[in-house]
């Protein structure tokens, strides 16, 4: 009698949570499209975590994080598919794949860090962030924006 009431609470709970969960299609900060891989399969909505505004060069950053349920090759073709005239860059450190779309005035990047694996491996995604910059940064800071040595124009 104990597990049923136990049961129906969870169930009251989850039919509340998935009510008030809102699913964004773009990040409300850059206005560009959202993965949908960003919503889990629960369906519990993909609000973004705001990261606290810094200074990155000499530049203001803004950036939402997101988790993503997805493999890393999956998130990073939907994004090509979703960011036409973005440039694309990739890299790996720290046991991670790190894939960047940004555009022509550095204003806005996307970035999507794979879980932690092997280079070349098909990991999960771990997350990917939306950043606007302002100024733009260069492409050179851009390219080496969370690798462990940045360069700032």
């Amino acid at each position: 009698m104990k597990c049923s009431g136990i049961f129906l609470v969870l169930l009251g709970l989850g039919c509340i949570l998935s009510a008030s969960a809102e699913t964004l299609t773009s990040d409300p900060l850059t206005g560009l499209p959202l993965d949908p891989a960003t919503d889990s399969r629960l369906h519990l909505g993909n609000e973004p975590t705001k990261i606290p505004d810094t200074q990155v060069c000499s530049s203001k950053m803004q950036a939402n994080f997101y988790m993503v349920y997805d493999k890393v090759e999956a998130t990073v073709a939907w994004y090509a598919a979703h960011l036409q005239g973005f440039h694309k860059t990739h890299s790996y450190s720290n046991n991670r794949s790190i894939d960047k779309f940004y555009n022509d005035a550095g204003t806005t990047v996307v970035s999507i860090l794979g879980s932690p694996g092997k280079e070349g491996e098909n990991t999960d995604t771990h997350s990917v962030t939306y950043y606007r910059f302002e100024p733009g940064l260069p492409a050179k800071a851009i390219i080496s924006f969370g690798q462990p040595k940045m360069v700032c124009p």
